[in-house]
């Protein structure tokens, strides 16, 4: 492993939101059940049958508040975000009717995983770091697990561990961890990605350091580990001439990833089993991508491009209807770009865009209609 001066974060090019006001909405989340763990007290109330039930509620994250909003971009509640300064995937994460996220506090508070309800907030105390620890986490889609991350930055070189749990503190295992006599360059340190639907894990080890003009998050490999034996496979391994984080997604049974890994413009797609790739055609005006993102079935996918100038950016969004398809751009935006992705379900997606220091949300269906919802930066969506 090599020597040298870590830097302590991957320096992306955050945005500041500046705050809108929107009317209050008349509707509410559908309330789920908690968590396996959870208290009863923790538990949301039962929705009235009166009460409209929502096709999907759109999460944003607008300093210090995350806001809930209708697909029409009615209000539908605010909740705390206090502690959280800049979201990005591992960050901040819907499951359910609840948000789960990094919260930082002082020196002697450091840093903890925070889930907050309707009703209230709960610290998972045993996430807890003590100092800046790059805390990463994700949550399983049905809310009984949790992956998560921290990182020693006291020493020469950062010491990284990888646990799971239930999501309660219950029966932890070590994932992984730095190991000096391994291959894999210190500047590397464990994140948390993503939970398959058969309960595997996929983590990454992340390149740190990393500063200029970039606009889209990813990460630097993907790994996926399997809790019932304990094996931990490469989809996409660290490879040490990659000097950017790149993949930003995975089809639902982890055969496929995606992301700019054919270079800082390019998007490129990578067979798991065979590490097979094949890379998307550029268009006009791709100078940057990513925040690439599968459909549901995983057949189907979309990204997002921009002309990466700073002094005169413009962004669209671009879909493949199906694997093997023609790349098609649905949607432009300048000045700004568009840079993270969501899908609703097979025709329409939510998309999160920048324009000066401002962040917003629209929804955009795959035949480019496109309208708006809300402020801030995309969090996530709730499917009721």
């Amino acid at each position: 492993m090599r020597r040298g001066r870590i830097f302590p974060a991957i320096h992306l090019a955050a945005l500041v939101v500046a705050g809108l006001a929107c009317g209050p909405g008349t509707a509410r989340l559908q309330d789920e059940t908690p968590p396996a763990g959870l208290t009863p007290q923790e538990a949301e109330p039962p929705v009235s049958v009166t009460e409209e039930v929502l096709d999907f509620v759109v999460v944003t994250h607008l300093e210090p508040e995350f806001h809930f909003y209708d697909p029409s971009g009615g209000l539908v509640e605010t909740r705390s975000a206090e502690g959280l300064g800049w979201s990005r995937p591992n960050t901040a994460q819907v499951v359910g009717n609840a948000v789960y996220y990094v919260a930082a506090g002082d020196a002697d508070q450091g840093e903890v995983v925070r889930r907050v309800t309707s009703t209230g907030t709960t610290d998972l105390d045993f996430t807890r770091a003590q100092s800046f620890s790059g805390l990463t986490f994700a949550v399983s889609a049905e809310g009984g697990r949790i992956a998560w991350t921290k990182t020693d930055w006291d020493g020469q070189a950062p010491f990284s561990q990888l646990w799971v749990a239930d999501v309660d503190g219950a029966s932890p295992i070590l994932v992984a961890e730095t190991d000096a006599a391994d291959d894999i360059a210190e500047y590397y340190v464990l994140e948390a990605v993503a939970w398959l639907g058969d309960g595997d894990l996929i983590y990454a080890w992340q390149v740190t350091g990393i500063g200029g003009y970039i606009l889209f998050f990813g990460w630097s490999s993907l790994y996926r580990y399997d809790l019932a034996t304990g094996v931990a496979v490469a989809l996409a391994p660290v490879e040490m001439d990659v000097t950017a984080p790149c993949w930003s997604d995975m089809t639902p049974d982890g055969a496929y990833v995606l992301g700019a890994c054919g270079g800082p413009a390019q998007i490129v797609e990578r067979a798991a089993a065979t590490g097979v790739e094949t890379l998307f055609p550029l268009l006009p005006d791709q100078g940057q991508a990513g925040a690439a993102a599968y459909s549901p079935s995983g057949d189907g996918l979309a990204y997002a491009i921009a002309r990466g100038n700073p002094d005169d950016e413009a962004g669209q969004v671009v879909l493949l209807a199906d694997r093997g398809g023609a790349p098609t751009a649905i949607a432009r935006h300048t000045p700004g770009a568009f840079d993270s992705v969501f899908w609703v379900d097979k025709s329409r997606m939510v998309v999160g865009y920048w324009q000066g220091e401002q962040a917003f949300v629209d929804m955009l269906t795959i035949d480019g209609v496109r309208s708006p919802i809300g402020a801030g930066q995309l969090v996530g969506v709730h499917l009721p």
